[in-house]
């Protein structure tokens, strides 16, 4: 399988997980470092004992942590005269602010502070006190505290009453001084260092993002750029599956298929040259000897009737080259167009194959050629084929075998019909010039002739195997060539077969 990597992860999956990350990851710190915070927080605001007859914050963590001390102490294993001495510890500082402190246990006395008179009676002059329920009272009018604890002597009753108590009015405008304090004082700095925490992570978290969407990004702008200056063989570097992989991928197909596409059109471009130049050079042979027969007539250098049929043959020669030349080039142009479309049918491959067989025969017969035709395909086996069109395909390749031949040696034709599974391929071989290797891969092109100096046009335009392999694909089918030079060619077209006749 396929290692995924963090490359591959979609763009809105890292917005997600940057955004998440940048949450979590300061909790996650705060989480880790809060023992030592609240241990080292505890002392540096020294919560374990109350410093103030002031309501805030502070002070409540600090009642809290006395009071959860003194039942801590009550609720333990030890004797009642440890106890004693234990909470007299505690309630010490409570005394020096004016706090008194009432201990019973089971409804016995404990512990009261001196001169503290009843404590009862003072806190119910405060607030409404339940013998069975937890109170912590803070307001203007005094602090009362009552805290229940079990343990095994019994359980224990904390009263603590203070009536210089302060509580500030929070309707009131908070002064300059006392924000500035709150912001440089101690609860400032550690906000203060939760905040940069948040800061800190969501900007690293950001920053490593946006680097990983951005650098592909600029790749891309970059292989734009070099694209927009003609750099059609610049690849983009950038593999991933995420939409940004995606994009690349896709863009580097685009430059690849522009590059292609560039290169047929100019190709395409340098063939209609050679081919305007050379159906203009073909064109220009026999025209100027039919222009200099015809003007031999009228200046009447040809002074006897055998001369002058001689001029006329000539000129209609010249004529029917040039003839053939423009009708080779109309079906060229019209193939060439996606509109173009074949008349086809099916008919039996031996039955079309053996009528086109009696034609060449003929043909060949009148060039002084020997012609044999092999069959090998099932007598009911179906081609679908444009009969018109085909019959030019044969005639052409037939023309060749006539044209190129050797010198000093009878001409020679054989035709042969092989069947295979899915196609028939019909092989016509002749013994003339053939082609050298070089050259085989070539003769299918357009205007492409073995003649470089196209000085013998009456041999043919370079436009007709160009001509037979637009209709054999066109059919979907191939042809291609084999030879060896001097030692004849050898043309193969492959058709595919229709269903078998029943």
């Amino acid at each position: 399988m396929k290692k995924r990597s963090s490359k591959n992860l979609k763009i809105n999956t890292r917005i997600i997980i940057s955004s998440v990350m940048a949450i979590v990851i300061p909790l996650v710190i705060i989480a880790v470092s809060s023992p030592l915070l609240i241990s080292t927080t505890a002392s540096y605001f020294n919560f374990s004992t109350v410093t103030t007859n002031t309501f805030g914050t502070v002070n409540q963590m600090q009642w809290n942590q006395t009071v959860s001390g003194i039942a801590n102490e009550l609720a333990g294993d030890d004797s009642s005269e440890k106890k004693l001495r234990s909470i007299q510890g505690f309630v010490a500082p409570l005394e020096r602010l004016n706090s008194l402190i009432y201990i019973e246990c089971d409804g016995k006395y404990f512990y009261s502070t001196k001169n503290g008179g009843d404590v009862l009676e003072k806190a119910n002059r405060i607030v409404r006190i339940d013998n069975d329920r937890n109170i912590n009272y803070f307001s203007g009018n005094g602090l009362v505290i009552v805290n229940h604890t079990d343990s095994p002597e019994g359980r224990y009753r904390v009263v603590i009453v203070n009536n210089d108590y302060t509580v500030n009015d929070a309707s009131g405008r908070i002064s300059v001084y006392e924000l500035r304090n709150l912001l440089l004082g101690r609860t400032g700095i550690i906000v203060l260092i939760i905040v940069l925490l948040f800061i800190v992570s969501i900007t690293v978290l950001s920053f490593i993002t946006s680097k990983t969407i951005v650098s592909p990004i600029k790749k891309i702008e970059r292989g734009a750029d070099e694209i927009a200056r003609g750099n059609l063989d610049y690849k983009i570097e950038y593999k991933s599956t995420n939409e940004l992989g995606r994009t690349v991928d896709s863009f580097n197909k685009m430059r690849a298929r522009l590059k292609q596409s560039i290169e047929q059109q100019n190709k395409a471009d340098e063939q209609r040259k050679a081919l305007v130049a050379g159906i203009a050079h073909d064109l220009r042979t026999p025209l100027t000897s039919a222009k200099g027969y015809a003007q031999g007539l009228l200046d009447g250098i040809a002074d006897s009737p055998q001369k002058q049929m001689k001029y006329i043959k000539t000129i209609c020669s010249s004529i029917d080259d040039t003839e053939r030349i423009l009708d080779d080039l109309l079906t060229v142009s019209r193939m060439e167009l996606s509109s173009y479309r074949l008349n086809k049918n099916n008919v039996n491959a031996v039955a079309f194959f053996s009528d086109c067989a009696e034609e060449i025969s003929a043909v060949l017969e009148k060039a002084d050629f020997s012609f044999s035709y092999k069959i090998n395909c099932a007598k009911n086996t179906e081609i679908s084929v444009d009969t018109d069109r085909f019959a030019r395909v044969i005639g052409n390749i037939i023309s060749n075998c006539i044209k190129y031949t050797r010198e000093d040696v009878k001409g020679r034709v054989e035709m042969t019909l092989n069947e295979y599974e899915s196609s028939v391929i019909l092989e016509i071989s002749d013994n003339g010039i053939g082609v050298d290797r070089e050259s085989i891969s070539k003769i299918f092109d357009i205007m492409y002739r073995a003649d470089p100096a196209r000085s013998k046009v009456s041999e043919g335009s370079g436009l007709g195997l160009s001509v037979c392999k637009q209709i054999i694909e066109l059919h979907g089918g191939f042809i291609w060539a084999n030879s060896n030079e001097n030692a004849g060619l050898s043309i193969f077209i492959s058709l595919p077969k229709e269903e078998m006749i029943k």
